[in-house]
Formats: C-alpha cells, sequence, structure tokens
C-alpha cells in the first residue's frame, strides 16, 4: 500500500514538472493583419498550426489581433485569407523575447489587394529587404540548416544575405523587383539547388528542396467507359500542391505510367477524354508495395443515347410491349411507349428504372446500372420476355389468433406498380382468392370487425408459372378500453411464401403510439409572404399511404404519428416544387411542431430595400442596469463596419445623455446572424461595437467609460430560420452601468 502512494505521489510530482515546464514555453502572439498599401487592419480569416502537423491552434480576437499560444522550438504555417486580397501563406518561428507589456508578440502580415491603387507608394517595415524561404518539397517545412549563395543574374555580383530569427527558413537580402538572382543552395540531407529567380514585389520567394534520397514508385492508371468498361483514349495529369506533375496520353488499351515521389501529401488525378465528362479524384501515394496493379478511372458521357428491343424470348421475334424508363431521382417518366423498340437519352450518373410488359409474357423490371451490363457496343438493351403458362395464385385467409377459429375478413392486396389495392373479403367457409399477375412483393392488410388491423407481404419476385401461395392472418381482438392512444398497425414479419402447407403470419402485440398535430407555413423564399393556392402531399413512407392535410389560408395541418417517417411534397403555380422527409418522432422530440417552408419563384423579382428607422431619442432616458437592442442596419450596410450617417444623430443624443450623468459608462455588443463563416462573423460584430466606442471617444466620452467586444452569432435571440429571425440577431447591444 504504501509502495503504491509513493508511485502514485512520484507520478504526480513528475506530471506537475512537466505541465509546468511546457506551460513556461508557451507564449501568446497577436497577429495583425492589415493592408500594404494603407496600413489599415483586414477583416480575415487566420489558420495557424503547426508544420507537419493536422490540428489548428485554437485562438481569441483581442482588439485587432488574432491571439494563439505558440512554443519558440516551433516552425508553423500561417495563412491569412481575406476576399480582394491575395493569400498569405508562410512558414514562421516566433521568438518569445518580442513579447510586449501585454504579454502578447505582436506579429502583423501585409496582405496585398488584388486590385492595388494606382501612384500609391506601399507603406513597408522592412524597406527593400526581401524574404527567401526554403522548405523542403516533400513535407512542406521550413529547412534551417543551409548554405545560399546569391548573384546578381545580370552583373554576377555576390550579394550579401542575413538569417531571419524570427521565421525557420527565411533569410533576407536587400534586393529589387522584377530583377533576375542565381541562387545556388547547399543543405545536410537533400539535393543541391541551382537555379534564377526573379523577385516579385511583395511577396516573398519560396524554393522547395528535394531530399538527396527521395522514395519513387511506378503507379499506373487507366481510364475505362463507366457503362461498357472498355478503355478509352484518354488524358492524365498527376499535380499535388508543391507543384509536382505528371502528364501523359494513352491510346488503345494503352496505360498511364509514371514514377512519382511518395509523400504525405494527396495528388490531384484529372482524366479527361473527348465525349466525357472530366474526372478529379484525390490519390494517397504511399510507400512501394508488390501491388503494382493497374487502377481504373471510370469515366462517364454527358448523356449517353440507349435502345430497348423488346423480342419474344422462343421466337427471337420483336415483341410490341409497353417499355417505360423512370428517373429514380424525380420519379419523373423519361420514356413510355408502346412498341418493339424505344430510345432515350440518359445522364449515367442518375438512377433510372426500365419497366416492360407484354400481354401473355412476364414482365421485366430492372435498374438501369444492371441492365446495362447485358448491352451491346451499340447501346442496345436486348429485353427477352418468357410467355406465361398457366395462371398464379394467392389463397387468403384470416383465424382469431387465440382460439384459432376462422375469422370472415376484408383483405388489401397491393404492389409496386399499382396505385389502387384489390379488396377481397373471406368468409368463415371459404377463404379469398387473389389471381397473381406478376413477379413483385405483395403487401396485404387484413381487416376485420372486433380485430386491429393488420399488415403484411408475401415475396412472389421468383415466382413460378403456375405457383400457388398461401397466406393466413392471426388477428388480435381490439382491447376492451379505449384511450386517447391509439392502437399501431405496426407491419409484421414477412410472410413466409409456400405452396404447401399455408404461410401464416404472426400478429405483433398492439403497441401504443401518439399522433401529433404538425404545421407548415408555405411563404415565399424572397417576400416570406403566403403562398397562395398551395398543392401539399403527404405520404407516410412507412406503406406508401397518403396523409390528407387540411390547407388553410395561412398554413397546412396535419396529424401524423410519431415514429413514422413520411414523404412531403409541396407545389404552387410559378413556384419551384419542393420535397422534403419528415421523422415525426425526432422533430416532436426538438419541438418542431411549426415549421417554414419556403417556396422559390420561378421569376425572381427584385427585392426592394427598406431604409432603416432610425429613433433618435432612444438614449435620452439613460439609466444604470438599463438595457437597449438595436438592429444594426440603423447603424451599417450589409457585411460592413462603416458607419451610416443616419446613425449620427442617434449617437450624438447617446453622447449628450452620457454627459449629462458622467457616473454611468456603457457596454457596446455587436452580434451577428448565423450567415457566413464564424470567425469572420465575430471579426465582423467586435469591429463594429468598436467604431461606436470610436465614435463615443472622438465625441468626447473618456475611454474609461466604454467597453466594446463582439459576440459574433454565439447569442442569438431567435433561431436562424427566417429573414425576421435573422435580422433580429442582427443587433447591437448597449448596456448601462455605474462608473
Amino acid at each position: 500500500m504504501m509502495n503504491k502512494f509513493r508511485n502514485f505521489v512520484f507520478v504526480s510530482i513528475a506530471f506537475l514538472y512537466v505541465s509546468l515546464c511546457f506551460g513556461q514555453n508557451e507564449f501568446r502572439v497577436g497577429i495583425e493583419v492589415r493592408n500594404k498599401y494603407t496600413q489599415r487592419p483586414v477583416m480575415t480569416i487566420i489558420s495557424v498550426l503547426p508544420v507537419g502537423g493536422e490540428t489548428e491552434l485554437v485562438g481569441s480576437t483581442v482588439g485587432d489581433a488574432y491571439v494563439v499560444r505558440v512554443k519558440p522550438s516551433v516552425t508553423y504555417q500561417v495563412l491569412v485569407a481575406s476576399q480582394d486580397y491575395k493569400t498569405y501563406r508562410q512558414v514562421h518561428s516566433f521568438d518569445p523575447n518580442t513579447v510586449a507589456a501585454n504579454g502578447i508578440a505582436p506579429f502583423v502580415v501585409q496582405l496585398d489587394p488584388l486590385n492595388p491603387p494606382k501612384n500609391f507608394t506601399p507603406t513597408t517595415a522592412n524597406g527593400q529587404e526581401h524574404s527567401i524561404l526554403l522548405f523542403d518539397k516533400a513535407q512542406r517545412i521550413a529547412v534551417s540548416d543551409a548554405n545560399i549563395t546569391l548573384r546578381n543574374a545580370d552583373t554576377k555580383e555576390m550579394l550579401p544575405l542575413r538569417k531571419n530569427t524570427s521565421a525557420g527558413g527565411a533569410w533576407m537580402a536587400d534586393l529589387k523587383g522584377a530583377n533576375r538572382y542565381m541562387v545556388e543552395i547547399k543543405a545536410p540531407g537533400y539535393e543541391p539547388y541551382s537555379g534564377t529567380v526573379t523577385v516579385k514585389e511583395g511577396q516573398p520567394t519560396e524554393i522547395g528542396l528535394v531530399r538527396a534520397l527521395v522514395v519513387k514508385r511506378s503507379v499506373k492508371y487507366k481510364a475505362v467507359d463507366a457503362l461498357t468498361g472498355k478503355t478509352v483514349a484518354a488524358r492524365f495529369k498527376l499535380t499535388d500542391e508543391i507543384k509536382e506533375s505528371y502528364t501523359g496520353t494513352t491510346q488503345g488499351e494503352g496505360v498511364f505510367e509514371p514514377t512519382v515521389i511518395v509523400q504525405k501529401q494527396p495528388y490531384t488525378l484529372t482524366v479527361s477524354a473527348e465525349g466525357y465528362h472530366t474526372s478529379l479524384s484525390k490519390i494517397t501515394i504511399a510507400e512501394p508495395t508488390q501491388d503494382l496493379s493497374t487502377q481504373t478511372i471510370k469515366l462517364y458521357k454527358t448523356d449517353v443515347k440507349l435502345t430497348i428491343k423488346v423480342i419474344d424470348a422462343q421466337t427471337n421475334k420483336p415483341l410490341e410491349a409497353n417499355i417505360k424508363v423512370i428517373n429514380q431521382t424525380d420519379k419523373k417518366t423519361l420514356l413510355a411507349t408502346k412498341a418493339a423498340s424505344g430510345a432515350f437519352e440518359a445522364n449515367p450518373q442518375l438512377q433510372y428504372s426500365i419497366e416492360v410488359q407484354a400481354k401473355d409474357f412476364s414482365p421485366y423490371q430492372q435498374s438501369l446500372e444492371k441492365a446495362l451490363a447485358n448491352a451491346n457496343a451499340n447501346n442496345e438493351l436486348i429485353v427477352s420476355l418468357k410467355k406465361l403458362q398457366g395462371d398464379s395464385y394467392l389463397t387468403l385467409s384470416a383465424i382469431d389468433a387465440a382460439t384459432k377459429q376462422p375469422v370472415a375478413a376484408t383483405f388489401r392486396v397491393s404492389y409496386s406498380t399499382i396505385e389502387n389495392p384489390t379488396e377481397l373479403k373471406s368468409s368463415l367457409s371459404a377463404a379469398a382468392k387473389y389471381k397473381i399477375s406478376e413477379p413483385d412483393v405483395y403487401k396485404i392488410e387484413t381487416i376485420a370487425a372486433g380485430y386491429l388491423p393488420l399488415k403484411g407481404e408475401i415475396d412472389a419476385e421468383e415466382m413460378s408459372v403456375g405457383q400457388a401461395f398461401g397466406y393466413e392472418a392471426k388477428l388480435t381482438k381490439e382491447p376492451a378500453k379505449t384511450s386517447t392512444v391509439v392502437p399501431t398497425e405496426k407491419p409484421i414479419t414477412q410472410a413466409s411464401k409456400t405452396t404447401s402447407p399455408i404461410a401464416t403470419s404472426e400478429p405483433p402485440k398492439a403497441a401504443p403510439i401518439e399522433k401529433r398535430m404538425f404545421t407548415f407555413k408555405i411563404i415565399d423564399a424572397q417576400n416570406r409572404r403566403n403562398v397562395p393556392k398551395v398543392r401539399v402531399k403527404i405520404t407516410n413512407l412507412a406503406d406508401n399511404s397518403a396523409v390528407t392535410p387540411k390547407i388553410w389560408p395561412s398554413n397546412v395541418q396535419s396529424e401524423l404519428i410519431l415514429g413514422q417517417m413520411y414523404g412531403i411534397e409541396v407545389s404552387a403555380d410559378n413556384y419551384e416544387a419542393f420535397s422534403m422527409k419528415l421523422d415525426a418522432g425526432a422533430w416532436a422530440k426538438r419541438g418542431e411542431f411549426l415549421t417554414n417552408i419556403s417556396m422559390i419563384p420561378l421569376k425572381k423579382s427584385a427585392a426592394k430595400g427598406k431604409a432603416p428607422v432610425v429613433n433618435e431619442k432612444v438614449f435620452d432616458n439613460l439609466k444604470a442596469g438599463q438595457s437597449l437592442t438595436i438592429e444594426d442596419n440603423v447603424y451599417f450596410d450589409q457585411s460592413s463596419y462603416i458607419l451610416r450617417p443616419e446613425a449620427h444623430s442617434q449617437l450624438n443624443r447617446l453622447v449628450l445623455a452620457m454627459k449629462r450623468n458622467p457616473k454611468l459608462k456603457i457596454e457596446i455588443t455587436g452580434h451577428t446572424d448565423n450567415v457566413g463563416d464564424p470567425r469572420l462573423n465575430l471579426i465582423l460584430s467586435e469591429n463594429r461595437a468598436k467604431v461606436i466606442s470610436n465614435y463615443l471617444i472622438y465625441s468626447g466620452i473618456e475611454e474609461v467609460r466604454i467597453i466594446h467586444k463582439g459576440a459574433g452569432q454565439t447569442r442569438p435571440l431567435a433561431p436562424n430560420d427566417n429573414e425576421d429571425n435573422m435580422r433580429r440577431n442582427r443587433r447591437v447591444e448597449f448596456v448601462v452601468k455605474d462608473v
């Protein structure tokens, strides 16, 4: 026991020591992003992660800086992206000796606009100094140990360099833009580099070094037609982010077989061929193995013309039949004809089903993908139909599950290709008899007075001519007591098919189910008004039964069974059709009994903007503890933090109120909706609050009396499910406090 305690204490002390060491090594870096020409702050997305790692550092915004915790011994990859600016992507090491009094080491990134201003001299921190960055070409990590010789390509004059201690793998030199320079590099473990580079102002020169022992392997690819499987003459290009590139063209049965560098970064394989969609795929090339098999790339044509020919299986002569091709995505019929053949064009990447029926012949039903396996070189699909001989029947009967006595019942029989079920009745002495017209799965609903309804099915997909099937339903009597909870019609296990003896289906125990009313508001996606004359179709996907909704002028209501999945289809004149699936149980758990369905007009009309309403007197009677919320469009335009002129009069009254009450201070918080990148929303909200704060300070309010911050999209007042709610979430909050 004492030994265990000692071990525990030793491990705890060691863990504490390691934690303290690591904690002391870490320090904070504040990354500020500025316009290269104006030096003004820029709203950006900033990503910092260790070179060779996959986990991005978590940071927070402090003032104009994005602050992350780093270690001095680690090289980091910094990526800064912003709309209308060139993306910044460099590797850096950070120096803890540069930490300022606020505990943060400043680090400034200057972004180059895509459209720089004319006749404007940029402000730069380092004058004419230019950065040369060395990195491992395969692993994208900085190379710090290297000897570099730099000469002017025209004068052959050798130029001095100095190592940049704040960035791993970086050297600085006094270079001029657009000039050419000869560079020679020797680094341990890497192949010598010799080349000529051209300096671009505002952009560091990156040079990738190749390891001396580069592992390579051979890979093989060929392109085939996705439908026929035949080889296609194609153009291949294998590239990566480090600009390694391998290209080739194949003919006939040719194979693209480059020898490539093995690396962690994935390659992008681009395969194109005339008349086909271009294929793009990510491929990781691992260490060499014994598996040198050829990898197949399937190419799809833009559209495929197929011909269906129907013949008699016995005589091989053309046979007139009903030919139908259905797009399974939208259930639209692509081809419907009564003939011995039919042609259609289809996108091979979508799913289609083919149905062929002829009187006195076995019907044909197959997916396009499976059917094409039997197509010939001319894209002709031959469908052979066998003539039926004899009739197949289904015998239907019902018994009491407890007494085993016969029960007179009604049977509703349906299958996939008919819309309305066939209804038959059995008596106490005679079973009902149903003629099976085609191979399919037959669904059977049994109803009898005083008994719970029962659902089952018979699988006749592999039906033989003249075969007989039997189905016996065992019915359970209805419970004596009734309640608001209705008994379920839960489908039973599929009844087995047999010719003798008769197959039976055991009824499930009655399980209570709950129904709840769901309401759907059908609104115009542009003006948020009710859509007139909507047509709504609700289908229970468990048994494909229709649910009749109540359609009111302002909404649609339907009582749905919890635990069931429903398909909802909405249509209206001059609007795009809408469809969705609804899990009634899951929606009920979330309390989603009211849902907005936005319909998109076929002809979009230009939305008329509304001028913001400014209540100038909103700040006239400020009191401690008061909280005021104002829609952000009063102060700012969409996605902007430039103060609108309309807001000046209102903020001027706020200034007067604070001057009359010198003991009050104010906290300003900016908020956004959830549209767009969360980090950009946070930056936007912070900048908006800061702009308002600056306006108050410049108007004579002491800075210590003002607190500004941004919450982005993290504190919504309402769900971001419609424009009205999103407008409520786009706001500026003022909280009044005592100094």
